[in-house]
């Protein structure tokens, strides 16, 4: 017999891990900017910088890091439609399904879709256009703001997608009279086609 509970536990946790990873991932990105001009790792590459000047190349490094960031979100967000919708199913269709874990994953289906079809292009939109505008723009209040939204739906995300974890791991007690019952059903079910 197929566990797809367990199943469906080792997507949740390879999805909550992945998650993980992805936010680490791109805060990351913005703070290897700053190490590697502290530290370029190489004499020449120091010189260069200087003679560039590292003001600039700083700004020009975390423009980079943006589009790697808008690139991340992307595609972790379009995996995720993948990944949600399969977990649905297992929830579903592995088995007595429970409202509340499907209510859950629905949940988690609605945030991807706010995050992947609207916050995140509009987020990296803004991004591109910040480094044409000067600092007191109103367009860096509105772009903090969504990313402050962005990062708190995430968190809410990664919560949901832990309560759903920790309600699958938590075996609910056996029913002693289950199988008694299944066995009257059926022998009262063909009682009556007999009769």
């Amino acid at each position: 017999m197929i566990q797809y509970r367990r199943i469906a536990a080792l997507l949740l946790g390879a999805w909550l891990g992945a998650g993980v990873f992805v936010d680490v991932a791109v805060t990351q990105n913005f703070q290897t900017v700053d190490r590697f001009l502290a530290k370029p790792g190489a004499i020449q590459t120091s010189i260069d910088l200087n003679e560039a000047g590292r003001k600039r190349v700083r700004e020009i490094l975390r423009r980079n890091a943006g589009e790697e960031n808008n690139f991340l979100f992307d595609a972790w967000e379009s995996a995720e439609l993948l990944i949600i919708p399969g977990l649905f199913c297992l929830l579903f269709f592995g088995g007595r399904p429970q409202k509340i874990l499907l209510a859950g994953t629905g949940v988690l289906m609605l945030v991807v879709c706010v995050q992947h079809f609207w916050l995140s292009p509009t987020i990296a939109e803004m991004g591109r256009k910040l480094a044409d505008v000067g600092p007191k723009d109103p367009l860096n209040a509105t772009f903090w703001q969504y990313h402050g939204a962005y990062s708190g739906i995430e968190i809410a995300k990664l919560l949901v997608g832990l309560a759903i974890a920790v309600r699958l791991a938590v075996k609910r007690s056996a029913d002693p009279d289950h199988f008694a019952r299944e066995f009257e059903k059926k022998a009262a079910a063909a009682t009556a086609r007999k009769a």
